[in-house]
């Protein structure tokens, strides 16, 4: 009878967590990502909620678009307001071939190369340094132009 009971209870908080995602309809963002008038392959698009809702995100493509995800991929991301963070791209991963895994390991402990040019932007990292705001739902697709 207790494990009844004990399932029963765990279908019954499944079908309220389910129903509550459910209950919260989200809108369509989607966009793309420029620096300095280029656009921006495999940055991460946050969008972060200023008050109550839910953070949302998304990775650009190779032409810097993006489709926003809040539960599913792509859904979009609830009513309200949003400060928007972009991360840069991390990196190719290093595609050598090592002959043992103490050379991988040694190459990976050297220090990386700089970058010849600037950096990517501080200010679109950080929710509170960010000055990209938007409002959901939208209009049109966002065109996120950012400079160094």
């Amino acid at each position: 009878m207790g494990q009844n009971v004990r399932w029963m209870a765990c279908v019954a908080g499944l079908a309220a967590l389910a129903a509550g995602c459910r209950g919260q309809a989200t809108s369509p963002v989607e966009g793309v990502v420029l620096l300095d008038g280029k656009p921006l392959a495999g940055a991460s698009v946050q969008l972060v909620p200023q008050g109550q809702g839910r953070d949302a995100t998304a990775q650009t493509d190779e032409q810097g678009r993006f489709k926003v995800s809040t539960f599913r991929p792509g859904d979009g991301a609830l009513p309200g307001t949003y400060k928007v963070v972009v991360s840069p791209p991390i990196g190719a991963p290093d595609p050598t071939q090592y002959a043992s895994a103490d050379e991988a390991m040694a190459a990976a402990a050297r220090p990386a190369a700089k970058p010849a040019g600037p950096t990517f932007p501080e200010k679109y990292t950080r929710a509170d340094q960010t000055p990209l705001t938007i409002q959901v739902p939208l209009d049109k697709p966002l065109r996120l132009e950012l400079s160094r």
